[in-house]
């Protein structure tokens, strides 16, 4: 009877007999399906479900067109068109969508309308988008983004700016995509339009999950889903969870990559989308085969690939055949597990085969032009040729033609012997090329790996969430490793955060940094000292101990706050930097001690300061390569007094936009110039 129950709930969702639809319930039939019935009976009650699913998107798009015979008013018609559109492209008929799409479009162009004409060009590029012709969907995405800027659509000159991005983003294209996110979210921050927000959130996420930053990524998957979840956008929410899933996934956390992928299984299924159902049963499906699940991952992908068969999505269609494959080799049917490795292996050239159909039909014609040249050429040489026959012939001047033939034989002499010389000579060079350049990769391998082992030291996204309201950090290293560092920890109640400036540069400033990230941390939490200056005090000692006795000065320059949790009071000690305040637009150059932490002239005590909190008082610690970085018109240093003004500018901006205008001013100050030193600038609310 409760699984009754739940068919019923099921249909009367699909037919539109009940507004909301509990996702409770759609979940609890899932584990009932996947974990209590018997696998025969599974594949039937699936089967039946994606048969009546298929069947209502069938009778909705009927619906829809039917309603167009008898009307004639425009804007409805248009309105219908796009609704189709919808139902196409939610039950994976892409094709179906994109030709609809095109209708309301010419349509749209005939009346005059600028509103639909940019929708339906928008809705034209996300299809292309879709199908992976890039190119077009560019091209579709910038017409609709013309209409918006003429017609000032402030929010979908937003969308346009978003979905050009993307485009950007799967080519790899980063700075590109993150010039057009950035546009995108100036707007959609000064609407207020939160699904837009989260929107770019979550593209920014998929960047940094490509590029395997975690941390990074899964802040701004939960910043998404936050304001998602606020704007009441199931359709973002659910991209959101399958997002922060593949990051948890990716960590190892098994058990909550499944809960949130899970969550976003039950949202795809509550509005009918089969296209994104498809690929979230794959997720799932790989994630069971991970856990050694093996029976329920076959389940599982077998219904994805049904979806998949149905909507006729090729690349899914290979991945879940792959999935299949390997979990039926861990149960040990091979000759199932092989069926479905050649089902992939065949569906992978097939889509190898489409991908490289224009490349070759583009190959052909150039080969085509290239010949008829040569033709040509060759053609107007034999010209030429038996122009020089005739003068010769008619001269009848034997010898000068001799003297002439004499000559070019000797320069053809010459000419052959230097081109062997330096043949010969490149070969060499190419050999040692070859040989320097290996030994450059295995020196970049080696200073790669360092650089791993320096950022699992630097204050994690997620810790800096966990402790500070609001905060940008711009880090930009000179070389791969680092000799700045920024750096936190906890001890009871109190928070510190540290920006800092070891001696030196690259691999010599980033074993700099590493020793004195372990003298820092050796001072709070291990010897349990609390307050910034007398932690400076024995960072200073054990550098001289350690590093002084050969008369060498190295340590850091840096700044240490401490913000202690329970008496909301701020602390610090700054060595040569000096703090900046903005508090109401004014701004205040805080205190700092003229010496560094490690050998030098002076060896005081470091004094202790404390900092007013005031409400949106906005603090900043940075090191001295941004303002020493060569650039401008002149080739001129930026300086401090510059990047301050820069700072009180743009202080009451965002953390996010902040960040931007500082990376985007950076980069064009210093042009084609090389970079000087390391870079790292820290805002804080506090």
């Amino acid at each position: 009877m409760q699984l009754v129950r739940l068919m019923l709930r099921l249909l009367m969702h699909k037919l539109g007999l009940k507004k909301e639809f509990n996702l409770s319930v759609m979940l609890l039939l899932y584990f009932y399906l996947n974990f209590q019935l018997k696998f025969v009976i599974r594949l039937i009650i699936y089967s039946f479900i994606l048969i009546l699913s298929f069947k209502l998107n069938a009778q909705t798009i009927d619906s829809l067109k039917n309603s167009l015979k008898n009307q004639n008013h425009d804007t409805i018609i248009l309105n219908t068109y796009l609704k189709i559109g919808q139902e196409f492209y939610y039950s994976g008929n892409i094709d179906s969508a994109l030709n609809n799409y095109n209708i309301g479009l010419k349509k749209s162009i005939a009346l005059n309308l600028p509103k639909y004409i940019c929708t339906f060009y928008s809705e034209c590029g996300l299809m292309y988008r879709e199908k992976g012709i890039y190119n077009k969907a560019n091209e579709f995405l910038l017409s609709a983004l013309k209409v918006a800027d003429d017609q000032n659509f402030e929010i979908k000159k937003a969308s346009c700016y978003n979905g050009i991005a993307i485009i950007y983003s799967i080519q790899k294209n980063y700075n590109k995509a993150f010039e057009f996110y950035n546009k995108a979210m100036v707007i959609y921050q000064k609407k207020g339009k939160l699904s837009g927000q989260a929107s770019i959130n979550n593209n920014l996420g998929l960047i940094y999950l490509d590029q395997k930053k975690f941390d990074e990524a899964l802040g701004l998957f939960h910043r998404a889903k936050d304001l998602n979840k606020q704007n009441k956008n199931d359709y973002g929410l659910a991209a959101n969870l399958e997002n922060i899933g593949i990051i948890h996934e990716n960590k190892k956390r098994m058990d909550s990559a499944q809960t949130y992928l899970i969550k976003a299984y039950s949202i795809w299924k509550s509005r009918n989308d089969t296209h994104s159902l498809a690929i979230n049963m794959s997720y799932i499906g790989n994630l069971l085969i991970k856990q050694q699940k093996f029976q329920y991952a076959i389940d599982t992908l077998l219904k994805a690939l049904n979806f998949a068969k149905r909507i006729q999505v090729k690349t899914s269609e290979r991945d879940l055949s792959y999935y299949l494959s390997g979990a039926y080799e861990k149960l040990g049917d091979l000759k199932t597990a092989l069926n479905y490795y050649k089902q992939a292996k065949q569906l992978g050239d097939s889509i190898l085969n489409d991908d490289k159909l224009r490349e070759i039909t583009e190959m052909q014609l150039n080969y085509a032009f290239n010949k008829r040249q040569i033709e040509d050429s060759l053609k107007y040489q034999l010209e030429v040729a038996g122009k020089e026959k005739e003068l010769i012939a008619q001269k009848k001047n034997t010898g000068i033609t001799l003297v002439i033939l004499g000559i070019i034989l000797i320069l053809l002499f010459y000419v052959i012997k230097g081109y062997l010389e330096k043949n010969k000579a490149n070969t060499l060079i190419t050999q040692q090329k070859i040989l320097v350049e290996q030994k450059q990769l295995e020196i970049l391998d080696s200073i790669n790996y360092a650089k791993k082992i320096q950022n699992t030291l630097l204050a994690n996204a997620d810790f800096l969430n966990q402790n500070l309201n609001s905060y940008f950090v711009y880090y930009n290293p000179k070389d791969i490793v680092s000799g700045d560092f920024y750096w936190a920890t906890k001890r009871d109640n109190k928070f510190y955060i540290a920006a800092c400036d070891s001696t030196g540069h690259g691999v010599p400033g980033a074993f700099m940094s590493l020793l004195n990230i372990g003298f820092l941390s050796e001072a709070i939490n291990e010897k349990g000292i609390e307050e910034p200056n007398l932690i400076f005090d024995f960072v200073r000692e054990s550098l001289t101990n350690n590093l002084g006795k050969d008369g060498q000065k190295d340590g850091f320059d840096g700044i240490l706050i401490c913000m202690d949790q329970k008496t909301k009071t701020i602390t610090y000690a700054a060595a040569n930097n000096k703090p900046i305040l903005i508090i109401n637009g004014v701004q205040q150059e805080l205190p700092s001690d003229r010496m560094p932490v490690g050998a030098g002239e002076r060896k005081e005590p470091f004094n202790l300061y404390s900092i007013e909190k005031s409400n949106e008082a906005v603090l900043y610690l940075y090191t001295d390569g941004y303002a020493d970085q060569f650039g401008g018109p002149k080739g001129k240093k930026f300086k401090y007094k510059q990047l301050n003004e820069l700072l009180l500018t743009h202080h009451s901006k965002s953390m996010f936009e902040q960040k931007e205008i500082l990376k985007t001013t950076f980069d064009s100050w210093k042009g084609k110039l090389e970079q000087v030193d390391d870079v790292c600038v820290i805002g804080i609310i506090i």
